[in-house]
């Protein structure tokens, strides 16, 4: 998507503001955070609910649940996100994918990259566009999917979370996406690195937890509380 902004012509400062206003990044090329914690909220918006939409659709039956959706993992993990959709393009993942293009892709940034909105179209007519983007991103789709289906496979189900600005760094729950940060703090005892924005969420499996992703902020010294 950044290689697209690129080629049009967009402010990517301005736009990575929109995303994430009030963070002194450490690089430029950091910026690619902002973008990347955009589409991780979009895509994994909604979930947390086992029809993965805040839609009004119908769950799935609590006690089918484990099945149907270690069913849906089963069936998808092999596949081309492509060739699955192509195959069942009425499908719960097709739907999905859907969806989440609609949300993710704004009507101004589709006629930007691609001067009309014609994928637009197709997918609100129940079609899908047959284009290396959107490729990658139904690949992208199927990943979150199959996360998805993984969770709710699970009893306990897993749940996901994230870190909110401004919490201090935790090695157990949080893994930095800038590893100078941490080497700063490391070189620096008296600060302490805190989140600036979530990248990636993390996920909790039972007592397991997989680290979430953050970028942090420059370091704040720390509060000497005697």
């Amino acid at each position: 998507m950044i290689d697209e902004m690129k080629s049009t012509g967009w402010d990517l400062d301005a736009a990575a503001k929109c995303i994430v206003s009030d963070v002194a990044y450490r690089r430029a090329d950091d910026k690619c955070f902002a973008f990347e914690s955009f589409v991780s909220r979009e895509m994994f918006d909604g979930f947390h609910l086992s029809n993965f939409s805040p839609q009004k659709e119908s769950p799935p039956e609590k006690k089918n649940q484990q099945q149907l959706f270690f069913k849906r993992f089963a069936e998808l993990k092999s596949t081309k996100a492509t060739e699955y959709i192509a195959h069942k393009p009425k499908s719960t993942f097709a739907k999905f994918c859907r969806s989440k293009y609609l949300q993710l892709i704004h009507p101004q940034m589709e006629t930007s990259f691609f001067g009309n909105l014609s994928k637009r179209s197709l997918l609100n007519s129940g079609e899908f566009p047959d284009t290396i983007f959107f490729t990658t991103f139904a690949e992208m789709a199927r990943r979150v999917w199959l996360l998805h289906c993984l969770a709710f496979s699970f009893d306990p189900e897993a749940s996901i979370f994230q870190v909110r600005r401004g919490c201090r760094f935790s090695e157990v729950y949080m893994e930095g996406v800038a590893e100078d940060a941490l080497l700063s703090s490391e070189n620096a005892p008296d600060v302490d690195p805190s989140v600036a924005f979530t990248v990636v969420p993390g996920f909790r499996i039972g007592k397991t937890v997989i680290q979430c992703q953050v970028y942090l902020s420059p370091l704040q010294a720390k509060v000497n509380r005697g």
